[in-house]
């Protein structure tokens, strides 16, 4: 259901994370354009409750991903738009007028097919690593998440940030952004968000395609041996690996992408 007490929590830490991005993110901008640390003190504090997208690529990514119902995906936006509000409200508050100009102005190149062109790569870039992130074999290297998330958003900001901003990220854009260039750079993002899961659906994750089909079960069969097992999942995903006299069976489940399910 949308309106449980689960999916208000993963809203709220979706609206929270935002305006730290905005928050945080802003006053890195005022000392050093180049370096941008916030994406790793979010994944640390709020990626066991909503995942800590705060970014709407990221759950529109996420969404065709198959990980994320429709519903919720729609709740992680608005949440993110909001929380981009508050934010921007926040930072002008603190900042000094000096600063604050510096924050909100950022003028992108002239050519309108650069400045989507660009932005598209760098948002691919990005989203290519979320879907690394989300994919089933990475379970193993799970722990390092966080840190592999902070190196690709620096370095996708850094290579971007003399170009076009290098925000890669929509809510980011709207505050920061300039208003006559900010459709293009919110047309490159979305489009890498929605073109990225797909190419990597059927590029990557053929094996995977059998989930997709219903699954027949059998009557549990006692085992005897040396039994164990390790179970590591990311939203609605769950990998699941066995160890029985010493031989390893991986066994592979993902809910469906059903309304129902949030």
């Amino acid at each position: 259901m949308v309106g449980d007490f689960c999916t208000f929590t993963r809203g709220a830490s979706e609206l929270m994370a935002t305006t730290l991005v905005i928050l945080v993110g802003g006053i890195e901008d005022v000392k050093d354009k180049d370096i941008k640390n916030v994406s790793l003190v979010l994944m640390y504090i709020f990626r066991f409750v909503s995942g800590a997208h705060a970014n709407p690529c990221v759950s529109i990514s996420c969404y065709f991903m198959g990980y994320l119902a429709s519903k919720l995906m729609l709740i992680y936006v608005a949440c993110q738009v909001l929380g981009a509000g508050l934010g921007y409200l926040l930072l002008m508050r603190i900042l000094p007028q000096e600063g604050a100009q510096i924050v909100c102005q950022n003028e992108p190149l002239d050519s309108s097919i650069q400045i989507v062109a660009i932005e598209w790569l760098l948002t691919s870039v990005n989203v290519l690593g979320y879907c690394a992130l989300w994919d089933i074999r990475s379970c193993g290297w799970m722990y390092l998440g966080s840190l592999r998330r902070e190196l690709l958003v620096t370095a996708c900001s850094f290579v971007g940030v003399q170009l076009t901003g290098g925000s890669i990220n929509p809510v980011k854009t709207l505050v920061q952004g300039h208003p006559g260039l900010v459709w293009l750079q919110l047309t490159g993002q979305l489009l890498a968000s929605i073109m990225m899961p797909k190419i990597w659906q059927n590029a990557y994750m053929p094996c995977y395609r059998s989930l997709q089909k219903p699954i027949q079960t059998r009557k549990p069969q006692a085992v005897k041996g040396n039994c164990g097992y390790r179970v590591c999942g990311l939203f609605d995903q769950v990998y699941v690996q066995l160890n029985i006299n010493d031989k390893q069976f991986a066994v592979a489940w993902r809910q469906s992408r059903s309304d129902k399910h949030i």
